[in-house]
């Protein structure tokens, strides 16, 4: 039965991600996928969509250690608890968790699944945090994985997996993603220091892991770095587009590159980033309405188009609206947006396409509803491939006063202009 719900979970989630992440690229799959007993360690930026955007590109069956919140819903619980293991943090405590309080069972359940051969996933940072870098990490997945391989006399082969997960905008739907996997480290060699002092080969094998894993990452070293490089990168891109795996790489160009800037320099740069993105945010508007790519110019295909993603819009609009419906009413972190929005479309979207095929049939009764139907997910893939496109220039048509506008292109030519070529 747990292999059945996982197969289904994984049938699901693939399908779904690659229509909400849409760019999404994958580095070095191979180092992950084989069977065998894996510990597979990730960034957690994005709260659910982090284990399952890891896990969606393995071919098996992959075990998950979850917030102990989650199995609170009972529904929830019947469905994750074959293949989840529950973990309580504090904040799990106080909301009323029961499970993952006793620590030897969650461990044990570990071993069970490692010592079977399986592929265990766990976010070694603890918790999910909307940060551009690796938090420091715990050393639970360390000490999972030295005892787990000592419990086996040194011969279960198990191997430590380090993914990172590079999202170009975490709470948001339809971001572009980038999943890097890592070359997979050997604990065997931990042994003698693990017998001689379990803690220090802990926190040998953390550091290891820890230097792999922000290699694998975008990885500032404090907020203001954050916020200056994000303006900067995002304009970059929208006048020298790339694929996202280039973007990320270039954009490790950019930090390193900024971080070699005379002082008086970077501090004048950050003054005119932090002045442009503070008016983009006051006024709502985006970077992309100021490119000069030719994305933002009049084509025969932005008008052409515009019907067909119109019809695809209003079919669409019930799902817009509920998606944003159920988000606002949980009232939580934005942190979750993404996720809520990805998860609740699994139920919604189907109901709404049920719904949607009926009214139909009930207005025009002449058996068209199977065409019609067939209709909503191509017409929704257009409509999200013509909103990613031409969006800059439709939005860029309506938005900012002239003075604010001409504002923001003095300040985004005067940042571009200072950035150091890479």
């Amino acid at each position: 039965m747990s292999k059945l719900v996982f197969w289904i979970f994984h049938f699901l989630s693939r399908w779904m991600l690659r229509i909400y992440y849409p760019g999404m690229e994958v580095e070095n799959l191979q180092n992950a996928n084989h069977p065998g007993p894996t510990l597979l360690c990730g960034n957690h930026p994005n709260t659910l969509i982090d284990p399952l955007i890891v896990g969606i590109h393995l071919d098996y069956q992959t075990y998950f250690l979850a917030n102990a919140a989650m199995w609170i819903n009972p529904v929830m619980a019947f469905l994750i608890d074959p293949f989840c293991i529950p973990v309580a943090r504090p904040q799990d405590k106080q909301a009323g968790a029961t499970k993952g309080m006793d620590t030897d069972e969650i461990f044990n359940r570990t071993f069970a699944g490692l010592e079977a051969g399986e592929v265990v996933y766990i976010a070694p940072e603890g918790a999910s945090e909307l940060e551009r870098k690796l938090r420091r990490l715990k050393g639970g997945a360390a000490s999972m994985a030295l005892e787990a391989e000592n419990r086996n006399d040194w011969k279960l082969g198990l191997s430590v997996q380090p993914v990172g997960v590079n999202y170009e905008s975490p709470t948001t739907c339809f971001s572009r993603a980038f999943i890097r996997y890592g070359e997979p480290i050997d604990v065997t060699p931990y042994r003698e220091q693990f017998e001689e002092s379990p803690m220090r080969a802990i926190r040998a094998l953390t550091n290891v892991l820890t230097d792999q894993m922000q290699g694998l990452l975008i990885q500032t070293q404090n907020k203001a770095e954050e916020h200056l490089l994000r303006p900067i990168e995002r304009a970059i891109q929208n006048e020298r587009p790339m694929k996202v795996s280039d973007h990320h790489y270039r954009t490790q160009r950019i930090l390193a590159a900024l971080r070699k800037m005379p002082e008086d320099n970077l501090e004048a740069l950050r003054e005119t980033a932090t002045s442009y993105d503070q008016l983009l945010r006051k006024n709502g508007q985006l970077d992309v309405e100021f490119s000069n790519h030719p994305d933002r110019k009049m084509t025969a295909g932005t008008l052409l188009a515009l019907p067909f993603y119109l019809y695809g819009l209003l079919n669409h609009a019930p799902w817009l609206l509920a998606i944003n419906g159920i988000w606002k009413a949980l009232g939580i972190d934005r942190g979750y947006k993404a996720t809520v929005q990805t998860l609740g479309s699994w139920i919604v979207l189907p109901i709404l396409y049920l719904l949607q095929v009926l009214a139909f049939n009930w207005i025009f009764p002449a058996s068209w509803g199977w065409l019609y139907l067939l209709s909503l997910p191509i017409s929704g893939l257009f409509a999200l491939k013509y909103w990613l496109t031409y969006r800059a220039f439709w939005k860029g048509r309506f938005s900012g006063s002239s003075a604010d506008n001409k504002q923001l292109e003095a300040l985004r030519a005067q940042m571009l202009r200072a950035v150091p070529e890479v």
